[in-house]
């Protein structure tokens, strides 16, 4: 970053001001004419604006250079890439989500909920859907090519900005003041198979400048598409190491059409018979990227009123269409019962799959036989429309020399998700028949105006059978924000400088499940509901005191009062030291926090099916007897039926256990208390050289109080320590997995996971810190300059509360998820009308392991499952991007970025692959070299 010094030294400020063109500071701040007067400006991490950029908070400044170099596409995809950035939400994996169709960041492994964002200086409503209880930001709806800078701020910000700002906050800055029409398109697509292809277009429009007409309006349109594809259509690019470690990767499924009766052999008019089954390619319904549109659409403008009187309004309109198309519904009593909540009576649900009775046309014996299906006829497809705004105006004016601005506006949105595929319980029965029977009717899948197995259904049928469910979100905040800024009084170092305001809001969100969610028709489906409103108002102040001419204390606090909960209090005191113009050194201290949101506190409803967990006391048990009973297959000569037996038993037994379905249910709780944190960071500023800058940060966060539900993994390694109803199994006398000779041969002692229940609490702490590293600079080379950029994040510690050990879990970092080091280097030259970059993107290796409790992923874990040392890790993820670029054709800029340069597969990961892994955990695996093209023209 780069440092504006007072103008004592004109030619320091020169030679600080072409730096800051040359690597970060905006277009506004470049174009200045040198000998002007400097102006103040307002950077995030104070209200108080100032000529020095470098303030006593860490702020990484990004410009529309760093976004093009990036070859983000997105807006969600750029702050991904960002060392700080850890996790988060992308629409990518929305399909299952309580929140498909939205993105959100998050900063310092913190989580989504305490990274605030904002849009120029003020917040943006939150996505109309929760993701269960967490409610967030929607990035998706922030069009990338209306963007000049993001800064972000990584101390925390809750003692200017609020509730939410405990890792950080973001702020997006959109362009102003600009003039003419551009258009910028871009496509992208794989060149190793062809897919992952999406395509942008934006229209950017400007007229009028507030300093010469007095007014001054910008517009930009932006419109995205990506396209869906399935993983049959690149399985086979996927590492060869999935294959290698679980032997149902590739396979074809023997939940199939027309299906098998077991035992008896395969449906007539089955297209692919092997080993006397009828298998199916379940990779032709997976889905590795689901299709979406989004069209954003930015206009804001200003209007001078009077000499010092300025009216201002922005309107934000998004619409995000996502389509997430999911696997055919597989039948068969190996899946075993699927367990679910019932929103009426708050107890459970069971779907038990029962076989074909007694008199069925398939079964030709004399009791009830297994049967397999897949149900091909069904429809599994979600689609979420989303449409959100924001529109406020405000006037911005000089009363004496005070800086004054209020504003006021209204921004929300809508959510419409609905999707089929799933059973409707009482539809079964009635199409199908009642599988709760003790003895099946010999009308079983054989019902006269039901369900045919293998041939044409009804369209009735077909929608009694799978129903259209989902929810319905809103969310509507209505706020007035004010404050006023200047100085105060003159010491003989400086100026007192003042920022105070205030900000009064009034939000009502409400999600409403279909019907037949809400009654716990959907089998397996959990359920989200909520309906509440709350107003709340915070006033701020901020001082920025000049303790001597080289030593400046920023103090600052913030009243914050929400209903239900005492007025909050967050202080800020914040040092910045510059004893030569060379040498910066900086420090922070702040209180931070994160109000209950309404539905965490609010009357609410949540039932959730968590698929894919592995159950500690038998998942490594059906994994040996599923490994058993494939090598018994193998033994059997070719065509022996009892082959087809052994294989299509161990086809569902490791993943009954290793992927279990599991049923919880989740309170509300009005007693609450807000999360809290306190955070520091200390600093040192140097430049060495001219055109040259380096910071280094050191940052600690605490956060208390954390409002959350216990994990089922933590939960299962607790187990025996459990109250009574928190865990729920099925008896081992009804076990759909291991029989009772099994049981005792592989050591199962415990039945099959059922149901969770529990109630959000403030039940943890977090404590976090790391150092960040930023290293901008200019090299001077025969050809033309060559810059240098460098983000870095070391993480030194990260430690989890622990309630079993009534405690801090073991420091993650180098644990899964947890990398030591996150680096971005980026090189950039221009030579005439040539500019090129290269980016070099690198994350330390880690373990597979989780903290303490997590024995099945230890190296001992690992050891006892079989797993190699050297695949009970993670290796260092790292890739090379290139972009270039081309502007010597007038009015045209064209350009192409090569995501992956050198082809690198990202690091093999067999702890989210699972057991029994059927597709690798991440689509880069088969993504290979990503090309992109982009087009820019500016219209005469």
């Amino acid at each position: 970053m780069s440092y504006r010094h007072r103008v004592a030294a004109h030619g320091l400020r020169l030679t600080l001001l072409s730096f800051a063109c040359a690597s970060l500071a905006s277009p506004a701040w470049c174009e200045e004419d040198p000998s002007a007067t400097p102006q103040k400006v307002e950077v995030t991490g104070s209200r108080i604006k100032r000529i020095d950029a470098e303030g006593a908070s860490p702020v990484q400044v990004l410009n529309r250079v760093d976004i093009e170099r990036s070859g983000a596409t997105t807006t969600a995809e750029f702050l991904s890439s960002l060392s700080s950035a850890t996790g988060g939400l992308s629409d990518l994996g929305g399909n299952g989500s309580f929140a498909p169709g939205a993105s959100a960041p998050s900063l310092r492994n913190l989580g989504k909920q305490s990274t605030l964002v904002l849009l120029n200086s003020r917040r943006i409503a939150a996505y109309p859907l929760a993701d269960y209880s967490e409610v967030f930001s929607n990035i998706d709806t922030l069009p990338l090519e209306a963007i000049d800078r993001i800064e972000i701020l990584k101390s925390g910000g809750s003692a200017l900005y609020g509730s939410d700002a405990v890792a950080g906050v973001i702020n997006i800055i959109t362009r102003s003041n600009y003039q003419g029409l551009q258009l910028n398109a871009s496509a992208e697509q794989s060149l190793q198979n062809g897919k992952f292809q999406a395509q942008t277009a934006a229209l950017t429009g400007g007229i009028g400048s507030l300093d010469g007409d007095g007014y001054s309006v910008l517009a930009n349109l932006e419109v995205y598409h990506r396209a869906s594809f399935f993983w049959s259509d690149v399985i086979g690019d996927s590492n060869p190491a999935y294959a290698a470690f679980s032997p149902s990767f590739g396979t074809p499924s023997t939940f199939s059409y027309p299906g098998n009766v077991i035992g008896v052999g395969p449906v007539q008019g089955c297209q692919n018979v092997t080993d006397g089954l009828c298998l199916y390619d379940r990779y032709q319904r997976f889905e590795v990227v689901p299709a979406t549109d989004r069209t954003n659409l930015l206009v804001s403008g200003r209007m001078r009123l009077a000499d010092s009187l300025t009216g201002f309004s922005e309107v934000l309109l998004s619409h995000i269409e996502s389509i997430y198309q999911s696997a055919y519904q597989p039948y068969g009593q190996a899946l075993g019962p699927t367990i679910w909540g019932d929103p009426l009576t708050g107890g459970l649900k069971f779907f038990d799959p029962r076989g074909l009775p007694v008199g069925h046309p398939l079964n030709p014996t004399d009791e009830e036989v297994e049967f397999r299906y897949r149900f091909v006829d069904g429809p599994p497809v979600e689609r979420t429309t989303t449409d959100q705004y924001r529109v406020l105006a405000g006037l911005q004016g000089m009363w004496d020399s005070y800086d004054w601005e209020l504003a006021g506006g209204v921004m929300g949105g809508r959510t419409r998700d609905r999707q089929r595929g799933g059973f409707s319980d009482s539809g079964f029965k009635q199409v199908i028949g009642d599988y709760t029977a003790t003895t099946l009717p010999p009308d079983f899948f054989n019902k006269p105006d039901g369900y045919r197995i293998g041939q044409p259904n009804s369209a009735a049928v077909l929608d009694t059978l799978f129903p259209t469910y989902g929810y319905t979100g809103t969310i509507v905040q209505a706020f007035v924000d004010g404050k006023i800024t200047g100085d105060i009084a003159r010491w003989d170092s400086g100026n007192v400088g003042l920022a105070t305001g205030f900000d009064l809001r009034h939000e009502q969100a409400r999600i409403t499940p279909s019907q037949s969610l809400a009654t716990g028709d959907i089998v397996g489906n959990g359920l989200s509901s909520s309906d509440a409103s709350r107003s709340y108002e915070a006033v701020f102040a901020e001082l920025s005191l000049p303790l001597m001419k080289t030593l400046e204390a920023q103090v600052a606090g913030r009243l914050d009062h929400f209903p239900g909960f005492p007025t909050h209090f967050s202080p800020k005191v914040g040092l910045r030291y510059q004893p030569v113009p060379e040498l910066l050194l900086r420090g922070t201290y702040e209180g931070g926090f994160r109000a209950p949101n309404l539905n965490e506190s609010a009357k609410s409803t949540k039932f959730s099916f968590e698929p894919g967990v592995d159950d500690p006391k038998r998942c490594p048990q059906a994994v040996a007897l599923s490994t058993d009973l494939r090598a018994q297959a193998e033994a059997l000569p070719k065509g022996d039926p009892g082959k087809s037996l052994l294989l299509a038993r161990a086809d569902s037994v490791a993943q009954n256990e290793c992927g279990a379905n599991i049923s919880g249910s989740s309170l509300n709780n009005p007693n609450l208390k807000p999360e809290t944190s306190r955070a520091f960071t200390l600093g040192i500023g140097l430049q060495p050289a001219a055109r040259w800058n380096a910071t280094v940060d050191y940052w600690n966060i605490h956060r208390r109080n954390e409002i959350g539900l216990r994990g089922t993994s933590d939960l299962l390694a607790v187990e025996d320590s459990l109250p009574a109803g928190t865990l729920t199994r099925g008896t081992l006398a009804d076990d759909p997995t291991f029989t009772a000779a099994e049981q005792a041969q592989y050591g199962v002692k415990v039945g099959p996971l059922q149901s969770v229940r529990a109630m959000f609490q403030n039940l943890f702490q977090t404590k976090t810190a790391g150092v960040d590293l930023s290293v901008k600079g200019e090299v001077p080379t025969t050809v033309g300059p060559v810059s240098i950029d460098i983000d870095a994040t070391y993480l030194l510690s990260y430690r989890a509360w622990s309630n079993a050990r009534n405690g801090f879990g073991d420091n993650m970092v180098g644990r899964y998820g947890m990398p030591r080091w996150n680096v971005n280097l980026t090189g950039g030259l221009q030579t005439g009308d040539f500019r090129q970059a290269v980016r070099f993107v690198w994350s330390g290796a880690t373990s597979l392991q989780g903290d303490f409790d997590d024995t099945t992923w230890s190296s001992a874990g690992c050891d006892e499952n079989g797993i190699a040392a050297k695949d009970c890790r993670m290796k260092a993820y790292q890739r090379w991007d290139y972009s270039l670029s081309y502007s010597g054709i007038q009015d045209l800029v064209l350009g192409l970025h090569l995501n992956n340069v050198f082809n690198q597969r990202p690091p093999v990961d067999l702890r989210a692959f699972g057991f029994d892994g059927i597709i690798p955990p991440s689509a880069e695996d088969v993504q290979g070299r990503l090309l992109k093209l982009t087009l820019q023209y500016k219209f005469s």
